[in-house]
């Protein structure tokens, strides 16, 4: 089929306020949306999971720039006008886009009585609210998902590296890409009679010769070093609308993490505020060294030694300065 030469109209976003809370799997982001949903005008989490395989296919040349921001507008201003009327609305207590997550369930329950129309456009257009988005590895392909032009702001979230590659690994990580496993949600590639996630294009017959520890591993790093290389290349202004969080930090000190995020927000936090940290066991005491000691040692046992000692290169980066990001 011939491709057409017209341009897809990339329609206007109704709202720019809209964070994202990305960060690699397995760093808080659970977490963290739950507690973003009792802070003043903010919305419960909602999944953009189509941004999740559009980026990676828009990298790899299976779609243009064009057709990723005509369809991500549309997906995000249906999501915006149905969240006004309460369509689409999880009511499953358990879920982390449950309405129960938040301090506006009452809400969300009287706009199953709102008329729809206009004036929910201009509502859209004009209030306060704040619709936040959990992402997996926006970061990885920040340049292409700027070149969309939706303004957005971002809560980029990290974890310990010896701590996300144990905890991918004891998820099984290491084993569900080579099964073809729908929950992954992760796009994979053909390689001959295989697949391989994006992840791991370009080192497509190393991957393949890695056992499922290395297999972590090896994908934890790669995501590390592209976020490293795509923070590097933004300017000071770009900057300025991500902020940076460190899970160990969301941990140890929420209250102040939370100050610092309502400031990056322009809001506050609402009355509900200790009771969602309540709900969190937030603050928790955390003293990684022993625990570390027994992952690291864990790692190593079941991993190649470049691997490995890559890992404990971008360990010592991470625990200096979050690997330079803070500076």
């Amino acid at each position: 089929m011939k491709k057409s030469e017209s341009q897809i109209s990339e329609t206007e976003v109704l709202t720019k306020n809209i964070v994202f809370v990305d960060g690699i799997t397995r760093v808080g982001k659970t977490m963290l949306c739950n507690l973003l949903a009792y802070i003043r005008n903010v919305s419960p989490s909602q999944m953009i999971e189509p941004l999740e395989q559009l980026l990676p296919m828009y990298a790899t040349g299976h779609i243009d720039r064009n057709a990723v921001s005509a369809f991500l507008r549309i997906y995000l201003n249906k999501q915006f006008y149905n969240f006004k009327l309460s369509r689409d609305v999880n009511f499953r207590y358990d879920d982390l886009t449950s309405v129960h997550n938040s301090y506006r369930t009452k809400e969300l329950f009287q706009n199953l009585h709102k008329a729809d129309g206009d004036a929910v456009i201009d509502e859209l257009r004009n209030d306060a609210d704040i619709f936040q988005f959990m992402t997996h590895d926006l970061m990885t392909h920040y340049s292409l998902f700027k070149d969309l032009n939706i303004d957005v702001k971002v809560l980029e979230l990290m974890r310990h590296p010896v701590d996300t590659v144990h905890s991918w690994y004891a998820r099984g990580w290491g084993e569900r890409f080579d099964n073809d496993d729908p929950r992954s949600g992760t796009t994979l590639y053909k390689y001959g009679d295989k697949t391989i996630p994006h992840y791991a294009l370009g080192g497509e017959d190393q991957y393949l010769n890695l056992n499922p520890m290395e297999k972590c591993v090896f994908m934890h790093n790669r995501l590390i070093k592209k976020t490293l290389i795509q923070f590097g290349k933004l300017s000071l202004d770009e900057k300025s609308k991500i902020l940076l969080l460190k899970f160990e930090d969301i941990l140890q000190q929420p209250s102040h993490q939370i100050e610092k995020i309502c400031h990056f927000l322009d809001s506050e936090p609402t009355e509900y505020i200790d009771k969602a940290l309540h709900d969190a066991r937030l603050p928790r005491i955390y003293n990684p060294n022993a625990e570390q000691e027994k992952k690291l040692k864990f790692i190593q046992e079941n991993c190649n030694d470049a691997l490995f000692q890559e890992l404990l290169s971008l360990s010592s980066q991470y625990e200096t300065n979050c690997y330079d990001m803070e500076s």
